[in-house]
């Protein structure tokens, strides 16, 4: 089976490169990403929370929902390793064991690139916790707050998913379906964390911030092997014509 198969029903033509004015775009949205990532680091190196992360956060444990604990506390524990290097894994064999070599490895990059950026980040902004004077914290823990690892994680790497998705396969309703609850997932993992009081809100949106543009980051390494392929298939293609 060729390296980037997927299943049946593939797009064809999903390996040819963006145009000029759509990649610029696409870059001048990651560079306004990560200019308002650095500002919200540099804040958060000096100030331990906001006023709004109490507040939201004091919301958010506040709501009297008797489900969302079960909804959100397995996500929680999706994010701590070893079992967030589990799933991942066998998500990335999974992709794998289609033929899909390519995609497989593009996810590894995701995964892998924003583990490291969490481990880097946290100890260049060194944030304390949120305390539990102040908010109700249910997993005690010691390393730097910013940015929320979970997040990071889930937003490249469930992300890259979502994007595989979308290239990759046909429009189709499961398509659409899988693509939802992806978007659902990342965006209740943000949640969970703030529920839990491991992180200030403002820690979810360093961690979604900085997992955008290691999302990006990872398109365009997956992409790259795209445009080699089609360069080369413009050069035999004007090689024979010549």
């Amino acid at each position: 089976m060729a390296d980037h198969a997927l299943g049946p029903t593939l797009t064809e033509g999903a390996e040819e490169p963006s145009g000029r004015p759509h990649r610029l775009l696409s870059a001048g949205i990651v560079a306004c990403v990560a200019l308002s990532l650095v500002a919200l680091a540099v804040c958060a190196h000096h100030v331990p929370y906001f006023a709004i992360d109490l507040t939201i956060t004091r919301h958010v444990q506040g709501a009297q929902v008797a489900w969302i604990g079960s909804l959100l506390g397995p996500l929680n524990v999706l994010g701590f390793p070893p079992l967030v290097a589990i799933v991942h894994g066998t998500v990335i064999l999974l992709i794998l064991s289609t033929g899909a070599r390519w995609e497989a490895a593009a996810s590894g990059f995701a995964t892998l690139g924003a583990a490291g950026l969490t481990l880097l980040v946290k100890a260049l902004v060194a944030r304390p916790r949120p305390p539990i004077d102040l908010v109700q914290v249910a997993n005690p823990l010691h390393d730097s707050s910013f940015p929320a690892g979970h997040v990071l994680n889930f937003t490249a790497f469930v992300g890259f998913l979502g994007y595989l998705l979308c290239v990759r396969l046909a429009p189709s309703w499961p398509r659409a379906t899988l693509i939802a609850l992806l978007v659902t997932m990342m965006a209740l993992m943000g949640l969970a964390r703030i529920h839990a009081g491991d992180h200030w809100p403002s820690d979810v949106l360093g961690g979604c911030l900085i997992g955008i543009v290691w999302l990006a980051m990872t398109v365009e390494f997956y992409r790259w092997r795209g445009r080699r392929s089609w360069n080369r298939s413009l050069e035999h293609e004007e090689h024979e014509h010549s």
